[in-house]
């Protein structure tokens, strides 16, 4: 009973309390610097977007070329490796 009490108290607490109301000068400055906060300028946004040209033309011409030399490295390096496991 008495934690219900406790309950409705707390509950009930903020009944007649007034809002308050934000200057107005104070409220606009505030709202007119968010808004300027969040602007991109444009040249960041062609820099982007010239990145992101850059680089799917890169990775489709290398996607799309075709091999012309065969990989002879692969099989140099292959030759090197020792085959018996004694590092001493």
């Amino acid at each position: 009973m008495e934690q219900e009490n406790w309950i409705e108290e707390v509950i009930n607490s903020t009944n007649g309390m007034t809002k308050i109301a934000p200057d107005e000068l104070l409220f606009s400055k505030i709202i007119i610097a968010i808004k300027n906060e969040n602007k991109i300028s444009t040249k960041w946004v062609w820099l982007a977007a010239a990145s992101l040209s850059i680089l799917l033309s890169l990775n489709s011409l290398i996607l799309f070329s075709k091999k012309t030399k065969p990989n002879n490295a692969t099989a140099a390096i292959a030759s090197t490796i020792s085959k018996n496991n004694q590092l001493y």
